[in-house]
């Protein structure tokens, strides 16, 4: 999965068959509430956890009514992918976080999926490059878009279709509600020893985690409750570098490769927080200047 082993490299971590058994993670299939104009909704701290319907809905509700600009934003995917289940992508902008205008935030989605909002990711000054990568589910043959906000106000937004064979939304993941909640999530990251003043270096990290949509049946016929990774932070002495907001269409152990700006020696923080258990995970790294 992310090959590599030791400080200066990410430990490899795959949920297999036998491990997710062994303890896979509890998870309440995410209670809906009525929203305005009949849409379904829950609230996030952000106010961005609605189950949005389909994409026109999501983007009205993120932005209001506004004119997208076709340039500015970038999505990088395969035209086609065999499985659905984890499908590589990278969303990156023209403008770096220390321009005028610079990227605020960004918005994943995908129409085919049974509820369209991905993810959502916010950059800061300390991001060096406005620009990510991981990996998400599609559950058919669809359009993947990436919507933002610049600084400006202005709201640059792509659109790529792309090809499913074998979707993996709904009925991915193994193990019973017990199995599932007894899963202790793993967390890895890799960040370079040692940098030098003002350069850009490449972030990554993963979490061993079943991403249950709490959309699968179990042996039993019982519905198995949601469990996902809902928020994943990066701070760098205390300061935010990245942030995203995750939904079920994250793939299992979620994982992300972001850039970072060092001006000084310091520790590298990682945060990933588990819902509904509410507990959060976190990892660290040291980085020296050269």
């Amino acid at each position: 999965m992310c090959p590599g082993t030791g400080r200066g490299g990410m430990d490899a971590v795959i949920i297999t068959r036998r491990t997710l058994l062994a303890g896979a993670g509890l998870g309440l299939a995410g209670a809906v509430l009525g929203g305005r104009g009949g849409v379904a909704q829950t609230t996030d701290l952000h106010g961005l956890d609605a189950i949005w319907r389909d994409v026109p809905t999501a983007l009205n509700a993120f932005f209001g009514p506004v004119d997208f600009t076709d340039h500015g934003v970038w999505l990088d995917l395969p035209q086609h992918a065999d499985a659905g289940g984890s499908v590589p992508v990278t969303v990156g902008f023209d403008a770096a976080p220390e321009d005028d205008p610079h990227p605020r935030l960004v918005h994943l989605l995908a129409d085919g999926n049974p509820a369209p909002h991905v993810l959502s990711a916010w950059f800061s000054r300390l991001s060096g490059k406005a620009a990510f990568s991981t990996r998400i589910r599609l559950e058919t043959s669809q359009t993947v878009t990436a919507a933002a906000e610049m600084s400006d106000g202005s709201h640059p937004r792509v659109d790529r279709p792309v090809t499913v064979s074998f979707g993996a939304c709904a009925q991915i993941g193994e193990g019973s509600d017990a199995e599932v909640a007894a899963f202790r999530p793993v967390p890895r990251v890799s960040v370079p020893r040692m940098a030098r003043k003002g350069e850009v270096i490449t972030l990554r990290s993963v979490i061993a985690h079943p991403m249950e949509t709490g959309l699968r049946l179990g042996v039993g016929q019982d519905w198995i409750r949601q469990r996902i990774i809902s928020a994943f932070h990066c701070h760098f002495n205390g300061e935010e570098v990245f942030r995203v907001r995750l939904y079920p269409a994250v793939s299992t152990n979620p994982y992300f490769s972001f850039h970072a700006r060092v001006d000084e020696p310091g520790t590298f923080t990682f945060r990933w927080h588990d819902t509904p258990t509410g507990e959060t995970y976190t990892a660290s790294a040291d980085i020296a200047i050269a």
